[in-house]
């Protein structure tokens, strides 16, 4: 499980890094070329959740993302660890967590700044990069997972 901290680490670091350069560089709605077609650097600061939700309410952010990260670190704690597809998932979901918790603490919103230019979406970070992923495969786990103890089930049982 302690291998799990150096990734864990970087994508904290590497969100906050990114999140501080982007603050540092443009003013709120400000935006650079990224790769043509694709995505453009845009600073914006996020008072809400994932696509505006709960805007203004900071202090239930803050405690629904404190709740969701206990709950996970005691998931970790009470499961299998050999699996490589949960820690990862929890690893992901664990650090883009806290590198938004973080900037909800400090700042009272979430610096956001990656933005997609051939679609129509919210900008995002670092962090929600790394929450998406991670949750994807944590569900995608528990689905192969329940399906395997199904079929363990369904074969072991008695027949009547």
């Amino acid at each position: 499980m302690l291998l799990y901290l150096i990734p864990f680490a970087i994508i904290l670091i590497a969100d906050q890094l990114t999140k501080l350069l982007v603050a540092g560089r443009l003013g709120v709605g400000e935006s650079l070329s990224g790769i043509r077609g694709l995505f453009d650097i845009t600073y914006v600061q996020n008072q809400g959740a994932a696509f505006g939700l709960l805007h203004g309410r900071k202090l239930l952010l803050i405690a629904i993302t404190l709740a969701i990260l206990a709950f996970l670190i005691i998931y970790a704690l009470r499961r299998d660890t050999s699996s490589r597809w949960l820690m990862w998932g929890l690893t992901l979901v664990c650090s883009g967590g806290l590198g938004n918790l973080i900037d909800r603490v400090v700042f009272g919103y979430v610096r956001d700044f990656i933005d997609i230019s051939f679609m129509r979406f919210p900008v995002f970070n670092i962090a929600d990069c790394a929450v998406t992923v991670g949750a994807v495969m944590m569900v995608l786990y528990i689905m192969v997972e329940e399906h395997r103890r199904s079929e363990e089930d369904f074969f072991d049982g008695d027949p009547e």
